[in-house]
């Protein structure tokens, strides 16, 4: 999918939170809508502080937050919260004028279908759109930034679990907990650091987004199956063997010829430009 038509088509599920510090500082992270009012985001934008609000893009009304939900293991970058976010109105009521080509009109994101033992190089320089509220100098409000980047390596941390996508968006404060997307349409990971070393600052690290099996498995667990993407929780826990984690043949073929099938329609796509 295009990146234009990627970006138009989802940002109505980002959500930008802001969070006072114990210095009294306010601070600024993203999260994102993956059905029935479900926002996902990066525990530390939460952890250690006073949320004061959460607002969804296009509304200028704080959400009401029933619920906050952290990853058990805490070496894991992801929190969720339950809010009253509605966009019923925008799907059933609103028609959009002049979308690009391969626009969908939606309330949430699509959540991916890679477990981690399935993640190889196979991503790598494919490109990826980063979306989040990292603050603007001089901006009189808080905007929505969007970045195009590409996947430059997939990595397995010594300092906790599951594989990290390293893209080449810059490393911002505020896009925290933001989504990112794959070109082929789907959340490939959620933004979690900037890896730096020797107390760098985060601006020149590099930014790394863990991959959505973490994800996955904290929605099973807490009994939470949202919206349209209840459909690939269940079709990958059902499929798996022997554990989470080690999908059955089936899934895996599954997944292999749905993203061949979208390398080659981005193939023809580009084909056709030249």
């Amino acid at each position: 999918m295009d990146l234009l038509a990627l970006f138009q088509s989802y940002k109505r599920a980002l959500v930008r939170v802001t969070v006072q510090t114990p210095a009294g500082d306010l601070s600024t992270g993203t999260a994102f809508h993956i059905g029935d009012g479900w926002l996902v985001t990066a525990a530390h934008v939460l952890r250690g502080g006073v949320l004061q609000e959460v607002v969804a893009e296009h509304s200028s009304e704080p959400l009401c937050v029933q619920s906050v939900i952290f990853n058990k293991d805490d070496r894991i970058d992801l929190a969720l919260m339950k809010t009253d976010l509605d966009l019923s109105h925008y799907l059933h009521m609103t028609t959009i004028h002049g979308s690009p080509k391969g626009f969908v009109q939606t309330d949430h994101i699509e959540i991916g279908g890679h477990l981690d033992d399935w993640l190889g190089d196979e991503l790598v320089l494919s490109k990826v759109l980063l979306m989040g509220y990292p603050p603007i100098p001089f901006s009189q409000q808080a905007v929505l930034l969007a970045s195009e980047g590409e996947v430059n390596a997939v990595v397995d941390k010594y300092s906790g679990p599951h594989p990290h996508f390293i893209i080449s968006c810059p490393a911002r404060g505020g896009f925290s907990g933001g989504p990112v997307l794959s070109e082929y349409g789907f959340l490939l990971g959620v933004l979690v650091e900037a890896l730096v070393m020797d107390g760098k600052d985060a601006e020149t690290g590099y930014s790394s987004a863990i991959s959505i099996e973490p994800l996955l498995v904290m929605l099973h667990d807490n009994g939470i199956y949202p919206g349209k993407n209840r459909q690939i929780i269940e079709a990958l826990i059902g499929g798996i063997d022997n554990g989470f984690g080690r999908p059955s043949w089936r899934m895996r073929w599954i997944w292999f010829i749905e993203k061949s099938i979208l390398k080659i329609r981005m193939l023809i796509r580009q084909h056709k430009r030249m």
